[in-house]
C-alpha cells in the first residue's frame, strides 16, 4: 500500500477542484426536478466543469461513458445517464468527479425529486446516509485508523436499521481517482492504516435500506440491489486534519 501526502502547493489545486465540484453539484441541483432526464443533468454537469476548464473524472475512466454516475432508487453505483426522465419522490444520488491541474475531487449528493415531503420515509433514509457521512468525515483526524471512519459510519446506518453495501468502499484520492487507503465503510475501529496530516480522501458510505445484497445488470456498469429495496449514496472528499475531513466537496 502506498499512501501519498499531499504537499501545501497540491492541496490548494484540489481545493480548487473541489470549488468547481461543488459548483457543478449546485447547478444540477437547480435542475433536478420531476421531467428532466438523466442525460440532460450529465450534459449539464459537464458543460460547467469544462467552463473552469476541467475535466469530467468519471468520462472514459476504464470505459464509462458518462460525466455523473445517477442511480434511482434500487440503484446502488455506477448508473451510466440515460433518457429516463425522473419524477417526483424518485430517491436519486449522483456521483461526480471532477479533475483539474492533474488533481481529482469526487463527492455525491442525493435527493428526493420535488422536495422531502414527496417521500419522507426515502428523506430519511437520504438524511441518516448522509449522518453517517458526516461521522465518518469527523473520524478522518490525525492520529486515527482508517478503521475508525469505518466504524463510525456503520454504527449510524446500523442504529436505524439499514445495511452497508460491503462490496463498495471509500478511497484516497489526488492525480489518481483512485488511490490507497481503501476506506471501508464498516469496523472494528482501531485498526487499519494511522491517519496522518495531509492524506487526501473520499469518504463514501454506500447503503441500502434493505439486506444490502446486490447484483450488476447487463450493462457491465449499474450496480442495484437484489430485493429491489432503494440504496443511497452520500460522499466528500478533503484531506485529514488534527480536527477531522477538511471538506473539499
Amino acid at each position: 500500500m502506498k499512501i501519498i501526502i499531499k504537499n501545501t502547493e497540491e492541496l490548494e489545486i484540489m481545493r480548487k477542484a473541489g470549488e468547481i465540484l461543488r459548483t457543478t453539484q449546485e447547478e444540477l441541483k437547480a435542475q433536478i426536478k420531476a421531467g428532466i432526464s438523466l442525460l440532460e443533468l450529465d450534459a449539464l454537469a459537464e458543460k460547467t466543469i469544462r467552463k473552469f476548464k476541467a475535466e469530467p473524472s468519471f468520462k472514459g475512466y476504464k470505459g464509462f461513458p458518462g460525466t455523473l454516475c445517477t442511480m434511482l432508487n434500487s440503484e446502488v453505483v455506477h448508473g451510466i445517464p440515460d433518457e429516463r426522465k425522473i419524477k417526483e419522490g424518485d430517491l436519486l444520488s449522483v456521483d461526480c468527479g471532477v479533475k483539474f491541474n492533474g488533481f481529482h475531487a469526487d463527492a455525491a449528493f442525493s435527493v428526493i425529486v420535488g422536495g422531502d415531503e414527496k417521500n419522507p420515509a426515502r428523506a430519511e433514509f437520504s438524511n441518516i446516509v448522509r449522518e453517517a457521512l458526516l461521522a465518518g468525515c469527523r473520524a478522518a483526524k490525525v492520529g486515527n485508523r482508517t478503521g475508525d471512519i469505518g466504524s463510525a459510519i456503520e454504527k449510524v446506518i446500523v442504529k436505524n436499521g439499514y445495511s452497508i453495501c460491503r462490496e463498495y468502499t471509500g478511497h484516497g484520492l489526488g492525480r489518481e481517482l483512485h488511490e490507497d487507503p481503501h476506506l471501508f465503510n464498516y469496523g472494528p475501529g482501531g485498526q487499519g492504516e494511522r491517519l496522518v496530516a495531509g492524506m487526501t480522501l473520499a469518504i463514501e458510505p454506500i447503503v441500502a435500506s434493505g439486506s444490502g445484497k446486490v447484483k450488476t445488470l447487463s450493462d457491465g456498469w449499474t450496480v442495484v440491489t437484489v430485493d429491489g429495496r432503494d440504496a443511497c449514496q452520500w460522499e466528500h472528499c478533503g484531506v485529514v486534519t488534527v480536527n477531522g475531513l477538511e471538506i473539499f466537496a
